[in-house]
């Protein structure tokens, strides 16, 4: 076997290892409805991904339902795998008041947001998986500011 032909077989295997993490964070998600894992499993797991060229996080872009602001994301929840592509509903990141934050770092919390983006699984190399209890964390009523 040439070291092109090797290089091939080793991106496949390394794609369909990837893709098996994908849709076991996804498969967990779903059995996490079942009356039996109610209260054990999480029905979103957020995740990061990383990009296969630059080694950095994947954002992707979207707006408020409540407020009509536009934020910026790295965190998503799968909700499908169909044909090498992944299905990623976003999770805007909050902050303990339950305002967008614009974040390198984990928030106080993520809210579950009706927006899809499609992407290719080969554009990732990695996944990150976050805290499922961020998701929908109550804010922190502050109270009148002065």
């Amino acid at each position: 076997m040439s070291e092109s032909e090797q290089e091939k077989n080793n991106e496949t295997e390394s794609s369909n290892s990837f893709e098996s993490i994908l849709r076991t964070i996804n498969d967990t998600q779903n059995k996490a409805k079942l009356a039996i894992f109610k209260g054990i499993l999480r029905e979103t797991i957020p995740i990061v991904l990383y990009t296969s060229t630059t080694y950095e996080p994947f954002f992707a872009y979207g707006i408020t339902s409540t407020s009509q602001v536009s934020y910026r994301t790295r965190f998503f929840r799968i909700e499908n795998i169909v044909n090498s592509l992944v299905y990623l509903s976003l999770l805007c990141p909050m902050d303990v008041e339950g305002n967008y934050t614009d974040t390198k770092h984990v928030p106080y919390r993520l809210e579950k947001t009706n927006t899809i983006v499609i992407a290719s699984i080969q554009n990732f190399c990695s996944v990150q998986c976050i805290d499922p209890k961020l998701v929908n964390r109550l804010s922190i009523n502050i109270g009148d500011k002065w």
